[in-house]
């Protein structure tokens, strides 16, 4: 009779702790994944730790430039977010670059030029980066260098708009690609160019 007791009593546990289980599942509150929370390009771009996580190649730089770019033309912001863009924007800049325009400078005239864009109703759809085997590599003066084109697609009114930009990186002393110059160019660049 004992055995049929503990018998019992051990049905009767495994049975309160299903119960128990059900009603805890059935009823807990579910916290939203974060892979529900959708983050923002400009989120994206603000939050980057470029001192710790630098772009690692000329491209690479280029790249993240140009989504930088999309963001100060593209995104909503506030004053903070223009700031911060501008930050990130300019640790992508050799010093010889930054010497050349100092932040205010800079400011200035990318406020202008948004202006600009906006004022004419110009909208950067797409940008694209050449590819590696593109990217041009020379020595000047005794310092690794790289060429890289950009394409920017853009949209005015009804119109569509196909600029290029060329950029010139030069590695620094810690190995990393910095933007020394750039320019806008009328088509694709199949020459190297001139120094």
């Amino acid at each position: 009779m004992k055995k049929y007791v503990k018998m019992g009593i051990s049905a009767v546990l495994v049975i309160a702790v299903i119960v128990g289980c059900y009603y805890y599942m059935t009823h807990r509150k579910t916290v939203p994944a974060e892979d529900d929370v959708e983050i923002t390009q400009l989120q994206q771009v603000l939050s980057k730790q470029l001192d710790h996580a630098y772009p690692p190649t000329p491209r690479e730089v280029i790249k993240f430039y140009n989504r930088i770019i999309e963001c100060a033309y593209g995104s909503e912001y506030n004053e903070e977010q223009f700031q911060k863009l501008m930050t990130q924007a300019r640790k992508l800049m050799d010093v010889e670059l930054l010497e050349n325009n100092p932040q205010d400078t800079y400011q200035k005239q990318l406020l202008q030029e948004i202006t600009s864009y906006q004022e004419n109703s110009i909208k950067i759809l797409q940008t694209r980066v050449c590819d590696s085997d593109e990217v041009r590599y020379k020595e000047i003066e005794g310092r690794k260098c790289a060429y890289v084109q950009a394409i920017y697609f853009m949209k005015q009114g009804k119109d569509f708009i196909k600029t290029y930009q060329d950029y010139l990186l030069r590695q620094d002393k810690e190995k990393k690609w910095k933007i020394v110059a750039y320019h806008l160019t009328q088509a694709e660049q199949t020459d190297e160019p001139e120094e």
